[in-house]
């Protein structure tokens, strides 16, 4: 269990947190050091179009509550479309993507977290080194999240976004 004896609460307004703009905007509201390395919370903008590659995380638990809008979620085999209010969970090791024809808001809970740290790390690339998969995969896999295959559309580099 996580010493919290010197964890504070926190209060995030609409508009504030972490911003990591990219395919879709995403902003980190409670982060890792506000929960001692325990989970990390994200709202997360996708955009009408949007598709993820298809990747797992190796340790991290990934919730997704959709607050506005309704996107698809593949785990594994299985493809559920999930209308507002849907929640969605995705144990460690199990292949996953999400896409939205129409667009869609979403809260995502990651325990352990680690998402900011590789967003935090792909938007201090240069263009050139965005198209760099070597280097791409190496920031994913030290973030705990291995690529196992190309969205619709992708260029093929950068990270899980596309």
């Amino acid at each position: 269990m996580p010493d919290t004896t010197t964890l504070k609460g926190k209060y995030s307004a609409a508009g504030e947190g972490n911003i990591y703009a990219r395919a879709n905007t995403a902003t980190c509201k409670i982060t890792a050091a506000d929960t001692n390395g325990t989970y990390e919370i994200f709202d997360e903008q996708c955009k009408p179009g949007f598709e993820s590659r298809l990747h797992m995380h190796t340790k991290s638990f990934q919730v997704c509550y959709v607050v506005d809008g309704s996107g698809e979620f593949q785990l594994g085999d299985e493809v559920f479309h999930a209308k507002k209010g849907a929640c969605v969970n995705i144990p460690p090791g199990t292949p996953h993507k999400v896409g939205s024809k129409e667009g869609m808001r979403m809260l995502m809970v990651y325990s352990p977290p680690g998402l900011e740290g590789m967003m935090a790390a792909m938007k201090a690339l240069t263009p050139e080194q965005l198209r760099d998969g070597a280097l791409t995969s190496k920031i994913l896999s030290d973030h705990d999240t291995v690529v196992l295959g190309e969205g619709s559309g992708s260029k093929g580099t950068g990270s899980v976004l596309g």
